[in-house]
């Protein structure tokens, strides 16, 4: 059916053009809510949540294709991209090389020891911001590494992310010209929320569990305690089942629609019993508001190191091909490289393969 490899992403579809849909009526027939407070809100509510669950099927889709044909998933890849504002490929590096290789290690940039306020609701609201720049840097090491390897696997990757940074930067500039006020209401916020969310899920579904010190896969595969898993049906019908995380760091590549079984089969019977929440809103509440106590899955306080947190171990080098330094691919992301970086933009919006990276160096 349509060229999907799993007639179950059928519904993903249906959820991108619903996406759009909503989208595409909320900017043009505006004037006939904008003054009820009530479906102001429920509006812009309704559009996050799609541009959220945007962001889960990227993450599934980026450990899974949903088409058979290659133009199909580059298509399919820019469409995504434009449902929550961000390059999808990036995924591959933040998430699939990174994350799932070193969960908690320093290698892992979106581990959540970085994280030390007292009060546990500022560890759940800043994740996102804390580690988003350091997930950005190592994407654009990885990313430029890609362009500078010559071969069609890497070439391939390079491309996809220009392809998308260039119809989401496009998409950008023309909406914010045509009406800011709306842009910012209609898709950077929804934007926003979606980016913030789908990160923020690390800090829910890693934080207080077990860490593995070994790069080991085989080790690994066997800490069963390593991730928390939200069950219920109405989160994982509304996420695509990424509810079901422990079976997912176990078999990456495992189509969404067969985690819950596998979580049953092969998980539950493995691992601790609290790492089976039932309702993700209440285990919010219970960690983050009320009693609010940062607690590991045996119901200890989570000890903050007194140390100040390492820098990350810059994991991009384990996939660099022989003679390709680190130096080689570094990009200058202070203050003053994005300054000069500025007036090249445009030129790589309009020219994708255009590299203002080399030009810079």
């Amino acid at each position: 059916m349509l060229g999907l490899r799993n007639n179950a992403d059928l519904r993903p579809v249906i959820w991108v053009c619903k996406y759009y849909l909503i989208s595409y009526l909320a900017w043009t027939y505006e004037d006939y809510f904008r003054h009820s407070y009530l479906l102001s809100f429920l509006t812009l509510l309704v559009i996050s949540y799609y541009s959220f669950a945007g962001a889960t099927i990227t993450h599934n889709t980026m450990h899974s294709k949903v088409f058979h044909n290659k133009w199909a998933n580059r298509i399919w890849q820019v469409l995504l991209s434009l449902t929550y504002g961000h390059p999808v490929s990036s995924f591959v590096p933040g998430h699939n090389l990174s994350h799932h290789r070193y969960t908690q290690l320093p290698q892992d940039p979106m581990r959540t020891s970085k994280l030390r306020f007292r009060w546990n609701f500022l560890n759940g609201l800043l994740f996102q911001p804390i580690v988003a720049g350091d997930v950005f840097k190592a994407d654009v090491r990885y990313i430029n590494m890609q362009s500078k390897i010559n071969t069609a696997r890497a070439q391939e990757f390079y491309t996809n992310c220009m392809r998308e940074f260039s119809f989401v930067g496009l998409t950008t500039i023309i909406l914010l010209v045509l009406d800011p006020r709306k842009f910012f209401s209609y898709v950077w916020f929804p934007h926003f929320f979606a980016q913030w969310g789908i990160v923020s899920m690390n800090m829910l579904q890693h934080d207080g569990c077990d860490v593995v010190p070994s790069l080991v896969r085989e080790d690994a595969m066997d800490n069963w305690n390593g991730s928390r898993n939200f069950v219920g049906p109405l989160i994982n019908y509304l996420t695509f089942n990424n509810g079901y995380h422990t079976i997912h760091h176990i078999h990456p590549t495992m189509h969404w629609s067969r985690l819950p079984e596998e979580h049953e089969r092969v998980v539950k019977p493995k691992i601790h019993p609290s790492l089976d929440e039932r309702c993700m809103a209440r285990y919010i509440f219970r960690a983050f508001i009320y009693p609010g106590k940062r607690l590991d899955y045996r119901g200890k306080e989570v000890k903050v190191p007194t140390d100040p947190e390492p820098e990350d171990v810059d994991w991009t080098q384990d996939y660099a091909p022989d003679g390709l330094k680190p130096q080689d691919y570094q990009v200058d992301l202070s203050w003053r490289g994005i300054i000069r970086a500025l007036p090249l933009i445009p030129f790589k919006l309009l020219s994708p393969l255009y590299s203002p990276v080399h030009k810079i160096n």
